[in-house]
């Protein structure tokens, strides 16, 4: 692997991850242009999806996710930290106080509720 090596047993995520399918849209930095998508499991520091949308490693992009009980949608931005069959992993680089503890807390909520861990 060329960023960091997996050891036996663990890998080299820092957060907690839960597998949650919830719709998304995507957009690319500066773009009002829109692609859904799907997150097939997230953590707070950041997501892995599948879309439609052409996209690069290093690529920005901003995800809107309609969570049930908001009025209005989270948005968090990501740098694309790779992209394969699996999907598009997203990382999190500018994401709000107040919108990190609304998804750790929506992590812990999901996990109570039996989602598994990814």
């Amino acid at each position: 692997m060329t960023q960091g090596h997996k050891e036996t047993g663990s890998e080299r995520r820092q957060h907690d991850r839960v597998a949650k399918a919830l719709p998304v849209h995507v957009h690319r930095e500066r773009s009002p242009e829109s692609f859904p998508g799907e997150i097939v499991n997230i953590g707070s520091g950041g997501v892995l999806l599948r879309t439609s949308m052409p996209i690069g490693t290093n690529d920005l992009v901003s995800i809107d996710l309609d969570v049930d009980g908001e009025n209005d949608p989270i948005y968090v931005y990501g740098t694309v930290v790779r992209n394969d069959a699996r999907g598009v992993g997203v990382s999190f680089v500018r994401i709000s106080e107040v919108t990190a503890d609304l998804i750790s807390y929506l992590i812990r909520k999901w996990q109570r509720d039996g989602a598994p861990a990814a």
